[in-house]
């Protein structure tokens, strides 16, 4: 959870912090920002803290008494996934505001973007080893709930003309969303590839 939330906050604000450096139009707009952190937030990291063991905790070396909730271990994961959700969700942002795009159309697959990585860094906040493309998402039917949630409260201020009102949102084409969802999934393939090699390791 501690991970899921650094990433997510600190993607947020580099993300607005480099659009004011650039001169940039802001790629969110402030109730946008607040629905991220109040809606898209709070239906995954209460259901992440539901997650069953791993199952392989009596192989590992013990954690000593004084651990740091904070660890190395975890600092380097938040170094490395945040500017890839970053770059993820900028780079979506500059591109299309280049292509001439309507600001309100880009600002709404910015948001959008930002809210899918959420939904595949989630995945990767279960295990810091195990690989989520093992589905472990279903050993946790809490979470699988909290996502579904989460997209269906996604679309619904996508696709609902009251809620477009309130967040400043227009329907996106139904044809962009997947290499929207393609870009933001780069949070999840390189997390898999950092497993994969921290695996090897362990096993040479």
């Amino acid at each position: 959870v501690i991970l899921f939330l650094f990433v997510t906050s600190v993607d947020e604000v580099t993300v607005l912090l480099l659009a004011l450096l650039s001169g940039l139009q802001m790629p969110l707009a402030a109730v946008q920002i607040l629905w991220i952190n109040i809606v898209t937030e709070s239906t995954l990291t209460v259901n992440l803290v539901m997650d069953p063991a791993d199952g392989d905790e009596m192989q590992r070396a013990p954690v000593p008494r004084g651990d740091p909730l904070v660890d190395a271990t975890m600092l380097w994961r938040i170094a490395f996934l945040t500017p890839i959700a970053v770059a993820a969700t900028f780079g979506w942002f500059v591109w299309r505001q280049a292509a001439g795009l309507p600001l309100d159309l880009v600002r709404t697959e910015t948001f959008t973007v930002l809210a899918m990585c959420q939904w595949f860094n989630v995945l990767n906040c279960q295990s810091a080893t195990r690989s989520a493309l093992h589905f472990g998402i279903m050993r946790n039917p809490w979470l699988l709930g909290g996502l579904a949630l989460s997209i269906a409260l996604q679309t619904a201020v996508l696709y609902w003309p009251p809620l477009n009102a309130w967040f400043h949102t227009v329907p996106i084409a139904l044809a962009d969303l997947l290499p929207m969802a393609a870009v933001a999934s780069a949070v999840l393939w390189a997390e898999e590839l950092r497993k994969l090699v921290g695996r090897r390791r362990r096993i040479g």
